[in-house]
C-alpha cells in the first residue's frame, strides 16, 4: 500500500518522452535487416575492353579456386615496361576483387588492358580469357600476376619495353656545339617513342631563347615528363648535350635529337679549311664550272642499293640510294668534300626527298652546290635504279594509285599528311603518310596519290607499310567520295593503323581548302 501511495505522489506525465524515444529504438534495433552482399556475376554477353577494341585468346594455365582458401593474396607479373603487382581477393573459393597495387605501363595501354582483363576474370573465373588487343603486355602482365597470387607460380616472361635490345633508346651522345647561331626561329624533328617529336627553336644574339615542342605522339605523362625536365634545362645550359630522363629515354632523345636538328639549321660555325667563304660562298663555285637545276627522274625503281654522284662545292658528292617496295626508303652519304658547315646544311635536301619521293625539291639557302651535288648524286643513283625501257624523267610520285594521276580539269589539289605509329607492341616501324585530295566547284571530287614514306630515323619494313596502306585507302577514299562522313567511316580490318592515318590525313587536306 505504502508504493500505491507513493507512486500516487509521482508525476507520470513527466516520463512520456524518454519513453517514446525508447520504443523508437527497440522498434529499429528489432526491424534491422544487415545489407545483402551482391555476388559479382558475369555480364551477359563476352566481356571486352571498355573502348571495344578488338581481343585474342590468351592461355595462362589452369586454376584450381576450390583449393584455395578465402583472403587477400598478392602477386606480380610481367607487364610491357616493367612489373605489375595485384591483390586478388577470394571468398567462398571465388575471386570478388582484383586490385592493381602498381605498375610501370603506359597509363593509356594499361588502363585499357585492366577495364577488360579484371573484368573477364572475375566473370569467368579462370585464366583462359581474351586479352585487350593493342595491350597484349599488360592485359598479359595482369593475369600472370592473378596467377602467381594465387598459385605461387612466378611470371618467366620478360617486359618487352624494359631492357631488351631491341627496344632500347640508346644514348643520345653528345655533340659539338661550338660556333655561332643565326637570330631566327628553326624547326627540326627527330623519332619519339610513337612518332616524330617536332619542335621550333628561337636563336637571339647567338643565344637559345626559346623551345616549343610543335608536335608530338608519345604518352602524354612521358613525354611531358621529358619535356618539363629537358626544356628548361637546355635553356637553362644552352646546349643539347644533358642527360635523358630516366623512365622516359625514348621521348627524352626525341626532344633532344630534333633540338639538335634545328639548331644544325641556325649554325654558322665556320670551316678549318682556309678558304675564306662567307655565308653565301657556297652559292659561288670557285671555278667557271656551272651547276645546273635538278632534273627529276621518274619511273618504277627496282628494289636494291644504287651509288651515285653528283659536283659539290669542292669536288664529288657520292650516295647510295636503297629502294624498297618501288619507293626511296635510305639515302646515305658516301663521300663528299665540300666544308662541313655548309655540307650538313646542304643534308636537309635529304629528308625533303625522302619525304617528297622526289628530287625536284628546294636547295639549302646559303649551301646551294651542295645542295645540288646531293640531288645530282641521288638523281644519278636512281637511273640506275630504273626498270629496264623506263627512262621517263619529271615528277617521281610513287603513288599508291598510279593508274588514276590525271587530275579533274581545273580542280584545285590540296595535300594532307598523318603519321602512323605502332602501339605498344611495336610490331611495325612509325611511318608517314601522304595522299592528295582535289577540289572542284567547293566539291571534293578526288581522293589520290597515296605515298608512303619511312621515317627517316627508323628502317623500312615493307611487309606492312604498302599493301596495308593500299588496301586501306581503296575502301576508305572510296566511302568518303561518296558523302560518307569521316566520323561514319569504319577502320578496315587488319589494317586498323593505315586507316586512321589515311583519315588524318583526308582531314588534314580538307583542312587547308580555302
Amino acid at each position: 500500500m505504502e508504493i500505491l501511495e507513493k507512486l500516487k505522489k509521482i508525476n507520470l506525465i513527466q516520463f512520456v518522452p524518454a519513453v517514446f524515444i525508447a520504443s523508437l529504438v527497440v522498434n529499429s534495433v528489432i526491424s534491422y535487416t544487415a545489407p545483402k552482399t551482391e555476388k559479382m556475376t558475369a555480364a551477359p554477353k563476352s566481356v571486352q575492353a571498355a573502348n571495344s577494341t578488338e581481343t585474342k585468346k590468351v592461355s595462362m594455365g589452369s586454376l584450381d579456386l576450390s583449393k584455395i582458401k578465402d583472403g587477400t593474396y598478392e602477386g606480380e607479373g610481367n607487364g610491357f615496361r616493367g612489373k605489375v603487382k595485384v591483390a586478388v581477393t577470394v571468398k567462398a573459393h571465388k575471386m570478388t576483387a582484383i586490385k592493381v597495387l602498381s605498375t610501370s605501363d603506359d597509363t593509356a595501354y594499361f588502363n585499357r588492358a585492366s577495364s577488360g582483363v579484371i573484368k573477364a576474370l572475375l566473370a569467368k573465373q579462370s585464366l583462359d580469357i581474351d586479352v585487350v588487343s593493342g595491350a597484349t603486355y599488360s592485359s598479359k602482365g595482369i593475369i600472370a600476376a592473378v596467377k602467381n597470387a594465387l598459385t605461387g607460380e612466378k611470371d618467366t616472361s620478360s617486359s618487352a619495353g624494359a631492357g631488351s635490345s631491341s627496344n632500347s633508346a640508346g644514348k643520345v651522345g653528345s655533340t659539338d656545339e661550338s660556333g655561332n647561331y643565326k637570330d631566327g626561329t628553326y624547326t627540326g624533328s627527330a623519332q619519339g617513342y610513337h612518332g616524330l617529336v617536332s619542335v621550333s627553336v628561337t636563336i637571339k644574339n647567338n643565344k637559345i631563347k626559346g623551345i616549343k615542342i610543335l608536335k608530338n605522339y608519345d604518352d602524354a605523362a612521358y613525354f611531358n615528363r621529358a619535356k618539363g625536365t629537358l626544356i628548361p634545362l637546355m635553356l637553362k645550359k644552352q646546349t643539347t648535350n644533358v642527360d635523358a630522363v630516366s623512365g622516359a629515354t625514348y621521348s627524352s632523345n626525341g626532344i633532344i635529337k630534333a633540338v639538335r636538328a634545328a639548331l644544325k639549321k641556325a649554325s654558322v660555325k665556320k670551316s678549318n679549311s682556309s678558304s675564306s667563304n662567307d655565308s653565301s660562298s657556297n652559292n659561288s663555285k670557285p671555278d667557271s664550272n656551272t651547276n645546273s637545276k635538278p632534273e627529276g627522274v621518274a619511273g618504277t625503281y627496282k628494289d636494291g642499293t644504287y651509288e651515285g654522284s653528283g659536283t659539290g662545292f669542292r669536288g664529288n658528292v657520292k650516295v647510295s640510294v636503297t629502294i624498297k617496295g618501288g619507293v626511296i626508303s635510305q639515302i646515305k652519304v658516301v663521300e663528299e668534300k665540300d666544308d662541313a658547315a655548309y655540307f650538313n646544311k646542304a643534308r636537309g635536301v635529304i629528308a625533303s626527298i625522302l619525304k617528297s619521293q622526289n628530287t625536284k625539291v628546294d636547295v639549302v639557302s646559303g649551301a646551294t652546290y651542295s645542295s645540288n651535288g646531293i640531288i645530282k648524286a641521288v638523281e644519278n643513283a636512281l637511273k640506275k635504279a630504273l626498270v629496264s625501257g623506263d627512262t621517263s624523267s619529271g615528277d617521281n610520285t610513287n603513288d599508291e594509285n598510279a593508274d588514276d594521276t590525271t587530275g579533274t580539269e581545273g580542280a584545285v589539289t590540296y595535300t594532307g599528311s598523318a603519321t602512323c605509329s605502332p602501339d605498344e607492341d611495336n610490331d611495325f616501324t612509325a611511318y608517314e603518310l601522304y595522299l592528295d585530295i582535289e577540289v572542284l566547284d567547293s566539291k571534293i571530287t578526288g581522293i589520290k596519290n597515296l605515298k608512303i614514306v619511312v621515317l627517316p630515323e627508323a628502317q623500312w619494313e615493307e611487309s606492312l607499310n604498302k599493301d596495308y596502306s593500299k588496301t586501306a585507302f581503296q575502301t576508305i577514299s572510296s566511302k568518303l567520295l561518296s558523302g560518307t562522313p569521316v566520323s561514319s567511316v569504319d577502320t578496315v580490318s587488319g589494317a586498323t593503323c593505315s586507316s586512321k592515318a589515311i583519315l588524318a590525313a583526308y582531314q588534314d587536306a580538307v583542312s587547308k581548302i580555302k
